[in-house]
């Protein structure tokens, strides 16, 4: 697996590891194939997830088609 690949996994909060005593379904899980056809699994806390809420981003989009419109 290339470093690059795997740092911009690790910037959004992918782990090679979980925590000691860490329970596994607070965890969600991808399977990256790596160097030589290895198998790497990483893991990203729930809590750290970010939700995407794009209705102000809609609302801002829906004025501009409006305004088109006129």
């Amino acid at each position: 697996m290339s470093e690059k690949k795997l740092s911009s996994l690790e910037k959004i909060g992918y782990v090679k590891t979980l925590p000691e005593s860490a329970d596994i379904n607070d965890y969600e899980s991808i399977t990256i194939k790596g160097e030589n056809d290895t198998k790497v699994t990483l893991y990203r806390s729930l809590d750290e997830r970010d939700e995407i809420d794009d209705t102000a981003n809609f609302s801002s989009s829906w004025d501009v088609f409006n305004n088109h419109l006129l």
